[in-house]
């Protein structure tokens, strides 16, 4: 929030922003900008991240992504290094997730 900035990570499509999502963000910044009393213009950048190779595993690739994130920092997206500049997660990184996330669910569900 503080550069106004949007970063855009799309395993499925790299490329280009999809212009449905940009416009609800745009219009939600407006109108908290509006309601603020300061203008609103978000700097978008189209973030450079692995490419899922199917189009099932995306919600492997979206936890990936936000623990890379959180590990890293934002210069992960600033120095366009998610995947570490691999072009794709490896079946070992998505396992490794799925892993993770099933021994998270079951700490949660045993309490």
């Amino acid at each position: 929030m503080k550069t106004m900035t949007c970063y855009y990570l799309d395993s499925l499509r790299p490329g280009t922003v999809n212009l449905q999502l940009q416009q609800i963000i745009n219009g939600a910044m407006n109108l908290y900008g509006t309601q603020s009393g300061s203008g609103v213009k978000l700097n978008w950048v189209n973030a450079r991240c692995p490419c899922q190779p199917g189009s099932t595993e995306c919600g492997y690739f979206m936890l990936k992504f936000m623990k890379e994130i959180v590990d890293e920092g934002i210069k992960i997206l600033v120095n366009d290094s998610v995947g570490g500049g691999n072009n794709e997660y490896t079946d070992v990184d998505i396992d490794g997730i799925r892993e993770e996330w099933s021994t998270f669910v079951a700490s949660f569900i045993y309490q």
